[in-house]
């Protein structure tokens, strides 16, 4: 069950890391220009978003079973149409398919955990299944190139293909409705499932503090090659290896996140623990940069921090976002995940733009600005549990 939810969790990260080796050769085969190509990332993006916010409340309405099947089956059809796509035009076309179909999986899984388990056990779930999304960057770009070399680029879509059939298969054969359909035959109004949850102001303030801890780690994805090839130098590999040490250090700390429950550790003391000491080292990178000491083992040692707390924090900040929304738990996910991109987006465009004026301060102050309103949004909106 844990890996079935992380993998349907990881599946936008999967198709995402691993297709990005494969850029340079669609496009010398295609004949397509690189604006083309960069919007099969862009695209996958926007259906991302599409899909977790409509799947959400569609699935609080008929349950989560068919609307899964459903969405990994149009993951299947368009991950065929990129493998065999002859145009650009029907590779941009399926990847947006391909992100809505994805995204419909992300809310699917986390509302699936918060059906079928609670408490601490829904704690521990929700941390293994982000400990396992967390595998994916380290992961999928190698595999990508791997398969590149091997079989060409669009082997690297056949096999998305063959990971998407596995989980369709599994889902099929092993995984029963984890909620009962509401009786009725109208359709369900988007509206009415987001008025309900966006009116609860404990969770629009704990998603705000999920979302702003995103924003800092998407700035220092949009940023690192920059810094680290461009400003420090390493060559790709080297890259690729302080990459993988950090996303290392944000699967550990969601896998003690998911431990500490037998030492009777709460959510609330994991979060504030995160959050301080990741708003600490964040702001320590951004006085490394302003001292100019940064250097890459300077750079690695406050980031692997950083990214630890944060896998540490997040999986227990969503626990707490999700776990009285029993009845719209599929609305909630989607409004956490749309929350998420926005400000992904943010802290990405935000990186692009002061990276030619600032160099690494570019990354590290942006990281650390999201990391203080996180911490802020914490303290002063996120109410204290009744004494």
């Amino acid at each position: 069950m844990t890996v079935l939810l992380g993998l349907l969790a990881a599946l936008p990260a999967l198709s995402i890391d691993i297709s990005q080796p494969t850029l340079l050769a669609i496009q010398g085969e295609l004949g397509a220009s690189p604006r083309a190509i960069g919007l099969t990332l862009t695209l996958f993006m926007v259906g991302f978003a599409a899909g977790q916010f409509g799947t959400g409340p569609l699935s609080d309405k008929f349950g989560r079973r068919r609307p899964l099947l459903v969405c990994l089956t149009t993951y299947l059809g368009a991950g065929l149409g990129c493998t065999f796509a002859g145009t650009v035009a029907v590779l941009v076309i399926s990847r947006l398919l391909q992100g809505v179909a994805a995204g419909g999986c992300v809310v699917l899984a986390f509302a699936i955990v918060r059906d079928l388990f609670e408490g601490e056990a829904a704690r521990a779930k929700r941390s293994y299944v982000t400990a396992l999304v967390s595998v994916a960057p380290m992961l999928a770009p190698s595999l990508g190139a791997v398969i590149l070399g091997l079989w060409g680029w669009r082997a690297v879509y056949a096999v998305l293909v063959a990971g998407g059939l596995g989980m369709l298969a599994a889902v099929a054969a092993g995984l029963g409705e984890s909620r009962a359909a509401v009786p009725g035959s109208r359709a369900p109004r988007l509206r009415d499932g987001y008025a309900s949850v966006l009116s609860d102001r404990r969770f629009v303030a704990i998603a705000a503090v999920n979302a702003l801890s995103y924003g800092g780690v998407f700035a220092y994805i949009a940023g690192s090659p920059e810094v680290l090839i461009g400003g420090l130098h390493l060559s790709p590999r080297e890259y690729g290896l302080f990459f993988a040490c950090t996303s290392a250090a944000l699967t550990a700390g969601a896998f003690i996140s998911g431990r500490s429950g037998r030492s009777g550790i709460g959510p609330r003391g994991l979060v504030w623990v995160g959050l301080l000491v990741g708003a600490m080292s964040a702001v320590a990178l951004a006085g490394v940069v302003v001292a100019d000491a940064a250097g890459v083992a300077a750079l690695l040692a406050l980031l692997v921090v950083t990214l630890f707390c944060r896998g540490l924090a997040v999986p227990n900040v969503q626990h707490l976002a999700l776990e009285p929304m029993q009845a719209h738990a599929g609305t909630a996910a989607a409004a956490l995940g749309v929350m998420q991109i926005l400000t992904a987006a943010a802290g990405s465009a935000a990186v692009a733009f002061l990276l030619p004026v600032l160099g690494a301060g570019g990354m590290a102050y942006v990281m650390a600005a999201f990391a203080l309103a996180s911490l802020a949004v914490w303290v002063l909106l996120v109410p204290r549990p009744a004494a």
